[in-house]
């Protein structure tokens, strides 16, 4: 398919929003900003202890507030953000490659441009991680609806996205209002609760959590720190914490990995959420006013509503350790069950890849591993995934371990069958095409782990093709399938066509960094966490960057 020439956005000003190259952070414990609420046309709050709401020039509004009331704030006169939205092709560590990919393109008739995004980032004066990551953008349109007509050209090439990129914030009035309706405040823009002492918590309510995946609910949390609301890019609302990375980390650890699990898992828990905010600073959220997301998008973040004694403890006796690569702090991600094989960085995301990211074994090295499957074929993949080797992940595969570990084998290994009629259904829902009736899905390419990064869609009225494990699992599933590591049984009628699709599957995420089931099998078995980091992120080191 051509590419097609992009449009220029009527009577936009095509001009590079500011930002900053270097971000310094202050003191043992350093300040991020994480964005807990996004487009809500009401927030409903109530604070313990005594606090002051303050505007976002820092004018005192109303000081030493000290009661239990609700408070409520809705959008009054707002006006959205304006922006662009582009396709971003892919991204790059060093500008001159993404220079050449975009005079590639253009050469092609397309305007590209590179865009910087991410930060430096330096603490007491030393650089300990550069984010700084160089796009490579396609076209300006006035909404994302425009720049999906465009993006199907560009995928025999790229896994593309379309990227938003403000060039004009949101701005006006919101109103804040007591329970009882005897208060009323006019605020532009924004305002922020601010503690007079540390023990001062913010109760948010109906904050909504898991979109998208099974467990997607409302649920009411509290949080420390300074708490800003304020118009969000359509509008509306959101609500920002403003915390130091260790209590942060206090909400996250708990949030993403069991407390019951062993205390060297936790601190291995620590140490990679601790690594991934300071190597994804500036870099996840280049168009926001805040560092990091609370979900799973960044990390799953729960404030201090789900902290417990052990997992705070795994944060404190970590305190400021990273990993580190090449002398900077470097991602660590990870995932809760690799299904007994990691995945390489490049095939879930865009390049670049990193020397500590790549597809391995998740085994002891004198385990019984059946490592000349070639887990990226058909029938080594459907070998593999019928059996259950003595990989870390497999908990069936060692005696003595807690219940809480027991009890995750349910996810090592999984199964669900579809009617043809209820896939069909779920294909059209999940992306927005009538397929007719569904043919048959194929496999075009698979990751060393054998997780799916190309599928074919067959149907009588229109084939799709899907790209990027998210996207599969996301397309086949109306609240994603567990891993994208499956395969594909078709049970066929007397007449030819399909009846049932049969997917069984290992593993439960992107399978790349971290397996967490099987870093908490072994701590159980005797590892200490700086082993288990090791296991996972070959070439890196564990350092301490801040705090004494």
């Amino acid at each position: 398919m051509p590419r097609p020439k992009s449009q220029s956005v009527t009577g936009g000003v095509r001009r590079k929003p500011e930002r900053i190259r270097k971000r310094e952070l202050k003191g043992p414990n350093p300040i991020i900003r994480i964005g807990i609420m996004e487009e809500y046309d009401r927030i409903s709050f109530s604070v313990q202890n005594e606090y002051d709401i303050v505007s976002l020039s820092g004018e005192i509004i109303r000081s030493g507030l000290n009661d239990t009331k609700r408070w409520h704030v809705i959008p009054d006169r707002t006006i959205e953000a304006r922006a662009i939205y582009s396709i971003l092709t892919t991204a790059f560590a060093r500008r001159d490659n993404a220079d050449k990919l975009r005079r590639s393109i253009t050469q092609k008739e397309n305007p590209a441009r590179v865009v910087e995004v991410g930060e430096e980032i330096l603490i007491d004066d030393r650089m300990i991680s550069n984010n700084i990551k160089y796009r490579v953008l396609v076209g300006r349109w006035q909404n994302e609806r425009e720049a999906r007509q465009y993006i199907d050209g560009y995928r025999e090439d790229f896994a593309p996205r379309v990227v938003r990129q403000v060039v004009k914030p949101a701005s006006g009035t919101i109103e804040l209002f007591d329970e009882d309706l005897k208060k009323s405040i006019l605020v532009e823009n924004g305002f922020r609760i601010v503690p007079r002492n540390s023990e001062v918590l913010t109760t948010l309510y109906n904050v909504r959590e898991g979109t998208g995946f099974y467990w997607e609910r409302e649920v009411d949390r509290t949080y420390p720190g300074i708490i800003e609301i304020r118009v969000d890019h359509r509008g509306l609302l959101m609500a920002i914490d403003e915390v130091p990375i260790e209590v942060y980390l206090k909400g996250v650890v708990p949030a993403e990995m069991p407390s019951d699990y062993p205390a060297d898992a936790l601190k291995t828990q620590a140490v990679a959420a601790r690594s991934e905010v300071l190597s994804k600073i500036g870099l996840k959220h280049p168009n926001d006013p805040f560092d990091l997301c609370a979900h799973v998008h960044c990390q799953a973040y729960t404030g201090c509503s789900h902290y417990t004694e052990r997992a705070s403890d795994a944060v404190e006796q970590t305190h400021g350790q990273v990993l580190i690569l090449d002398g900077r702090v470097t991602e660590a991600v990870y995932s809760s069950c690799c299904g007994g094989h990691t995945e390489d960085k490049v095939n879930v995301w865009n390049p670049p890849g990193r020397p500590h990211l790549k597809g391995k074994w998740d085994a002891d090295l004198k385990a019984d591993v059946p490592i000349n499957l070639d887990l990226s074929k058909e029938a080594d993949l459907a070998e593999w995934i019928a059996m259950k080797p003595e990989v870390w992940c497999n908990t069936e595969a060692f005696e003595d371990l807690p219940k809480i570990l027991q009890n995750s084998n349910k996810v090592f290994r999984w199964e669900i069958t579809y009617s043809r009629r209820e896939l069909e259904d779920i294909i059209r829902r999940k992306s927005g095409e009538n397929i007719g009736n569904l043919i048959d899905i194929v496999p075009l390419q698979r990751g060393n782990s054998g997780r799916l990064m190309e599928i074919e869609i067959l149907g009588t009225m229109k084939n799709l093709r899907i790209q990027r494990e998210l996207n599969i699992r996301n397309v086949l599933s109306l609240k994603y399938l567990r891993s994208a590591a499956f395969s594909i049984e078709v049970e066929k009628g007397a007449d030819g066509y399909p009846i049932n699709f049969i997917l069984r599957g290992a593993g439960w995420g992107h399978g790349v960094g971290m397996c967490q089931i099987g870093a908490g099998v072994m701590a159980a078995k005797g590892y200490n966490y700086k082993e288990i980091l090791e296991h996972y992120y070959p070439t890196t080191v564990v350092e301490k960057v801040y705090g004494e």
